[in-house]
């Protein structure tokens, strides 16, 4: 039986560049309009959604960046790097305004797929910077369109989540 064993380490860069500012700039944006935007949520379910927005990420990059998929690195190395963990900080606002903005919007019927797949292009779209700026490195044939369904899986799953605590425990706002 053959076992998959973790691949060699990989250096993509020893400099403080474009990846860096990136993560930094989207974590001081994101943390900075939670603070702005008026107040939507308790204090204990806006940590809760920032969490779920960090683990999702995180959950989502471990699944297919590391063995047996290990289709991509994240930053400078593919070892697990500060830059890589802060880099599961800045997906904390991006969940919480998932569900920010789907609670004040409340889509229905088919406007909740509809909020789902504007949600997992804008993804796509943030990824797509992402890598341009070194925060990704595509390997073993990946591609960035391949992101597109599990952008689509990981928010239908947390929106479905969202639903469930809205239902179960809902806010006293």
């Amino acid at each position: 039986m053959k076992c998959w064993t973790l691949a060699s380490n990989v250096n993509y860069d020893h400099a403080f560049n474009s990846n860096e500012w990136f993560i930094l700039i989207s974590i001081a944006i994101g943390y900075s309009l939670l603070f702005i935007l008026p107040k939507r949520f308790p204090t204990t379910y806006t940590v809760l959604f920032l969490f779920i927005g960090m683990n999702s990420g995180m959950v989502l990059d471990h699944t297919i960046s590391i063995p047996p998929f290990d289709f991509y690195d994240v930053n400078d190395s593919s070892k697990f790097e500060i830059y890589d963990f802060l880099s599961y900080i800045m997906y904390g606002p991006y969940g919480y305004f998932f569900f920010y903005l789907y609670d004040y919007l409340k889509p229905r019927r088919y406007r909740t797929m509809l909020y789902i797949i504007s949600w997992s292009i804008t993804a796509m779209v943030v990824e797509w910077v992402a890598y341009n700026l070194g925060v990704f490195h595509y390997k073993a044939g990946y591609k960035f369109i391949y992101s597109f369904p599990f952008y689509f899986y990981v928010q239908s799953i947390t929106l479905a989540l969202f639903i469930l605590i809205m239902k179960k425990a809902p806010p006293n706002k």
